[in-house]
């Protein structure tokens, strides 16, 4: 497991959602209280996402200083070494997704055509993981050590998207206010294909894309003019 090898390794991979799932459950059965029907399915919906972005952007930050033998013995298009990241966590996140049908299961929930929608909603997710890996990895090889306060501001994102409790059941300003939170489609998304059984709403899935857009347009030319100059930096 230490070097990302062996049986156990897939192990983990199908642990770890299980593990947070398990503390979110915790908080609503025993902290917040809550009653709502389906909760560890409405949950599920916004884990299963956001453990693939959080660990993308986690394997982001270090993925120059990680290759650096190779930045600096190899040529080869270094445009592609965020990409590598997702496609390596994408793989390794696959595990997870039987929590879909486990908890589907649990709370009896039948399917619907609306299913249909979960592969779109993961491509979104993907192409928002593929957006914030080029920032993440200039993060890591300008100023590694703001990696861990870089990933504490998009767990932070998470607590203030509809992670615990499903947008409907907020109103307010909050509910005015959340939606602006890319990760809030996301989540929706999610839960409108799984839990609710119709189409995600258009906003649900063009504001991550709108998001991974602007974020792509910012830094990908930033990225571009510096990885001639990767081998500096690694060496």
């Amino acid at each position: 497991m230490r070097y990302g090898r062996g049986a156990l390794r897939a192990v983990k991979v199908l642990l770890d959602p299980f593990a947070a799932l398990g503390v979110y459950l915790l908080l609503i059965a025993f902290v917040l209280d809550q009653s709502e029907s389906a909760a560890g399915l409405s949950i599920t919906c916004a884990i299963i996402p956001f453990q693939l972005i959080m660990a993308t952007m986690a394997n982001a930050l270090k993925s120059i200083e990680v290759r650096g033998s190779i930045i600096l013995n190899m040529s080869f298009p270094r445009m592609l070494i965020p990409v590598s990241s997702v496609v390596t966590e994408s793989v390794a996140f696959s595990g997870s997704l039987v929590l879909i049908p486990a908890m589907m299961i649990a709370y009896g929930v039948a399917p619907t055509p609306a299913l249909l929608w979960l592969p779109v909603a993961l491509a979104v997710t993907i192409v928002f993981a593929v957006a914030l890996c080029y920032p993440s990895a200039l993060v890591g090889v300008w100023y590694p050590d703001l990696q861990p306060f870089a990933i504490s501001m998009v767990r932070a994102l998470f607590f203030i998207a509809p992670g615990i409790v499903a947008l409907d059941q907020i109103s307010g300003t909050a509910r005015d206010l959340l939606p602006f939170n890319p990760l809030t489609g996301l989540f929706e998304s999610f839960r409108a294909a799984v839990l609710y059984g119709h189409s995600p709403a258009a906003w649900e899935l063009l504001a991550p894309l709108a998001f991974a857009g602007l974020l792509a347009a910012l830094t990908l030319p930033l990225y571009r003019r510096e990885q001639p100059y990767l081998a500096k930096l690694v060496g």
